[in-house]
C-alpha cells in the first residue's frame, strides 16, 4: 500500500463515541505508519483529541446553528481540497454520510446501518451485540490493501493530556486514596439520583476514601448541590473545572472510577484504573462498556423493563425509576472494594 495515503475518520456523535473511535486511527497508524490521518468532529469533542500522535490533524465541524447548512458547504470543500484517499465514517447519520461520498474520496468506508449506505464504496455490517470497539475495527479491515491480522490491533484508546494538564490537576489536589465519581449524564435514565449520590459518597468518605467528583460544565448545579449535601472536606468538586483531558488525568491518579454510563467511562476506559460501571437505563448489550479495562457491571437485572433505551431517556417511562432507585449504595462499595482488592 502506498504510504503516503490521506485518511478521513467521521464521527460527529457524542464524546464517548469519538474515544471509541480512536482504536480505528491507532491500527491504521500500525499498518500505515506514513499514513496522513485527519480525525472530523464537532468541537465539543474535539479537545479529547488533542496531543494524539496518531492524528495529523483534528478537523471541527460545527453542525449546529441557523447556518448549518452554511457550514455544510464550508466544511465539505474543505474535505475535497485536502483530496483524501480513504474515508472512514463509523457514525451512521445521514448527514455524515453526505460528507463521506461528496468527500470524493475514492474508498468510503461505513456500516451498512448508515442512512446513506448505498453511497458506500465499502459496507460493514453493523452487528449490535458485538462492542463498539470490535465493530469499528470491521471498518479497519475494509480498507483495500491492508492484509489484516487480528494480532495487530489497538483496541485499547489511548489519550495525552499535556504537561500543563498534568501541573493543572496536580494544583487542584495533593491527596492519596482517591475515588473518581462521575454521577452524572447527558440522559436523565442514565445519570445516578441526587439522594443515591450522596449515600454513595457519605459510604465512601465512611470507609477513608478521598472523593473526587468529576462532569462537565452542565453537571455544575448537580456538583455544588452534591458538595453542599454532602459537607464533608473528603469530597472534591469538579464538576465543570476540568477539561477532558485533565478529568482523564484525575482518573489515572484515583484507586477507582466509579461512574454511570457515559462519557467518562469511556474516557475512564483509556486508563488503567479499575471501573465500577452503574447502569440505569441502558446496559452492556449495545456494546458500550470498559473492553480493555478491569472492571464491575453494576445493574439490577431482574427488571422486564430493562433495557429501555440504548442512549437514554429524560424521564423513566413507567415513573418508577426503579433501575436507580433500587440499587443499594452497600452493593456499590461492595463491588468497589471487590474490584480493588482483585
Amino acid at each position: 500500500m502506498d504510504q503516503t495515503k490521506k485518511i478521513l475518520v467521521i464521527q460527529t456523535a457524542f464524546m464517548g463515541d469519538v474515544i471509541l473511535a480512536l482504536p480505528i486511527v491507532q491500527t491504521l497508524r500500525l499498518y500505515i505508519p506514513e499514513a496522513k490521518i485527519d480525525f472530523l468532529c464537532i468541537p465539543g469533542t474535539a479537545p479529547i483529541l488533542e496531543n494524539h500522535p496518531d492524528i495529523n490533524k483534528v478537523i471541527p465541524y460545527d453542525k449546529k446553528g441557523a447556518d448549518k447548512i452554511d457550514k455544510f458547504i464550508e466544511i465539505l470543500s474543505e474535505l475535497r481540497e485536502n483530496e483524501y484517499d480513504i474515508v472512514i465514517c463509523p457514525h451512521r447519520s445521514a448527514r455524515s454520510a453526505l460528507l463521506t461520498y461528496y468527500s470524493e474520496a475514492p474508498v468510503r468506508v461505513g456500516f451498512d446501518k448508515n442512512q446513506l449506505s448505498f453511497m458506500l464504496t465499502e459496507k460493514v455490517k453493523y452487528e449490535r451485540s458485538t462492542h463498539e470497539i470490535h465493530r469499528n475495527i470491521e471498518l479497519v479491515k475494509r480498507v483495500p490493501g491492508i492484509k489484516f491480522d487480528e494480532n495487530k490491533v489497538s483496541l485499547k484508546p489511548r489519550l495525552y493530556p499535556s504537561a500543563e494538564d498534568i501541573n493543572f490537576v496536580n494544583h487542584q489536589f495533593n491527596r492519596s486514596n482517591i475515588i473518581a465519581f462521575a454521577p452524572c449524564s447527558k440522559w436523565y435514565t442514565k445519570q445516578l439520583t441526587l439522594k443515591k449520590s450522596i449515600e454513595i459518597v457519605h459510604g465512601l468518605i465512611m470507609e477513608g476514601y478521598n472523593v473526587v467528583l468529576l462532569g462537565g460544565k452542565d453537571d455544575s448545579d448537580y456538583g455544588m448541590e452534591l458538595e453542599q449535601r454532602v459537607n464533608d472536606e473528603s469530597l472534591i468538586n469538579l464538576c465543570g473545572k476540568l477539561t477532558p483531558l485533565q478529568s482523564y488525568e484525575v482518573i489515572t491518579k484515583a484507586k477507582c472510577l466509579i461512574t454511570v454510563d457515559s462519557a467518562v467511562q469511556h474516557i475512564g476506559a483509556a486508563s488503567d484504573t479499575p471501573i465500577v460501571l452503574i447502569y440505569g437505563s441502558t446496559n452492556s448489550s449495545f456494546g458500550f462498556y470498559p473492553l480493555t479495562s478491569k472492571h464491575k457491571i453494576v445493574e439490577i437485572t431482574t427488571l422486564d423493563c430493562r433495557p429501555c433505551t440504548n442512549h437514554g431517556r429524560t424521564a423513566c417511562p413507567l415513573g418508577h425509576f426503579k433501575c436507580i432507585e433500587d440499587l443499594g449504595s452497600d452493593y456499590i462499595l461492595e463491588e468497589l472494594n471487590k474490584l480493588i482488592t482483585a
